[in-house]
């Protein structure tokens, strides 16, 4: 990891509050999982992205210092934004039991791990997301 790239990790709000609450977001995106009435699309990319995220395989391969991890995090937080915005407002708020507006957190971490994976990589992620 870069200098520049761990002030900014360390400096970015959303980031220090989801940091905080992993172990929260862990257990909403496990009931989510579970919840039949969230469709089963949507937790399968979920599942395609926890794959990727330990897979060997990468856009950018993990050897590359902080990228390497970056399009990992993204992917991961794109797949559980993606989740939560097909189970619905309700559903999550219901599963959710941390502290804070959960949405507007993985809101902004998507938001900064966007911003350090190059633009193509984005596009992407973002272009197969949108394809189900």
């Amino acid at each position: 990891m870069t200098e520049t790239s761990l002030s900014s990790f360390a400096s970015n709000p959303a980031v220090q509050k989801a940091l905080g609450l992993i172990p929260n977001l862990a257990k909403l995106g496990w009931r989510l999982m579970k919840d039949p009435r969230v469709p089963v699309k949507h937790r399968a990319v979920v599942a395609g992205a926890l794959g990727y995220a330990v897979s060997p395989i990468d856009i950018i391969p993990d050897f590359i210092p902080f990228l390497g991890q970056a399009d990992d995090l993204l992917v991961l937080a794109l797949a559980l934004n993606h989740l939560f915005s097909a189970a619905g407002e309700t559903i999550v708020r219901e599963h959710w039991d941390g502290t804070g507006d959960v949405l507007e957190i993985v809101e902004g971490v998507v938001e900064w791990a966007a911003g350090l994976v190059p633009w193509p990589v984005r596009r992407a992620v973002k272009r197969f997301l949108a394809s189900d």
